[in-house]
């Protein structure tokens, strides 16, 4: 075997590896009467972690006391008018008559500058022909765009409705391959009711065990009267890249499928302007999402 073909093997051993590497994203919850409480962790590195607290109806706040008034103090204050200028120490005859005597007025000689309406291109000395003002270009046309009634008239046309429906069901299937979801050690406790409806509940956790996205939940009836109701459990989604790129090509080529077929019924009506005609029940549907 010669090298090349060695290292061809090594290179698919590491892509195989890398593709098929499973993420695992951990959901840890805990849902009690007073609060929740939730983390997440990938891998054990935890990411993110959530606590919200209910407010005890049992423990209601106390009153705050009004405050108590107090009486305003009166403060006597001095008359402006009791205070003359020569009541001032440092008070001069020559500060009264310079406050006496009236300020100059402000000179109206000065000269105004010339107003723009006089200075015309002509009597620039540096004015030339190319620097008159240009008259403005027209602006180019705004480019047609459908109306609100001619954009939901095409999606609900038949075939564009057809196609719309399959495309999107592939890549919502597509999408919900991408995470495999798994529940662990999930239970709900604390269920009190009489014990005939308590019976009937265990029966149906008995039955939910048969079903494999659910065998790992379990409803616990408080036959004792003695447990808090509460809920726990783990959350687990694996995930990968090679799921996550058939992911990304599914919709890429079904989205564009769809974005293609509707593009060249939209240039189609812009040029003609006709609308194809919808049935009874698609025109019912296309008169209320306009007037939404």
């Amino acid at each position: 075997m010669s090298v090349f073909s060695l290292v061809l093997i090594l290179v698919a051993i590491i892509a195989a590896v890398v593709l098929l590497f499973p993420v695992v994203f951990r959901l840890d919850f805990h849902l009690t009467e007073s609060g929740f409480v939730a983390e997440l962790f990938v891998f054990k590195k935890r990411l993110w972690n959530y606590t919200k607290e209910w407010k005890a109806k049992e423990d209601p706040e106390p009153e705050p006391e009004p405050p108590t008034e107090e009486k305003p103090v009166e403060e006597t204050a001095p008359n402006p008018a009791s205070q003359t200028p020569q009541a001032d120490p440092h008070f001069r005859e020559d500060d009264e008559s310079r406050a006496s005597s009236p300020a100059p007025e402000a000179s109206t000689s000065e000269p105004q500058p010339p107003s723009p309406a006089s200075q015309t291109p002509q009597a620039d000395p540096h004015f030339r022909e190319d620097d008159e003002p240009q008259p403005p270009s027209p602006e180019p046309e705004a480019k047609k765009s459908l109306t609100e009634r001619e954009f939901w008239t095409l999606l609900l046309t038949p075939d564009i409705d057809e196609r719309g429906l399959r495309c999107s069901k592939k890549i919502l299937n597509s999408f919900l391959n991408v995470f495999q979801v798994r529940f662990r050690d999930c239970y709900v406790e604390g269920i009190r009711m009489d014990y005939k409806s308590m019976g009937y509940g265990a029966a149906l956790n008995a039955m939910l065990k048969g079903y494999p996205f659910l065998e790992d939940w379990d409803l616990r009836m408080d036959w004792t009267r003695d447990h808090d109701l509460q809920s726990a459990g783990r959350i687990e989604a694996t995930i990968n890249l090679c799921r996550t790129i058939w992911f990304l090509t599914v919709s890429s080529v079904y989205g564009g499928i769809f974005a293609f077929v509707f593009w060249r019924r939209r240039a189609a009506v812009l040029k003609t302007g006709e609308l194809p005609e919808l049935g009874y029940v698609r025109t019912k549907i296309l008169n209320w999402l306009v007037e939404e």
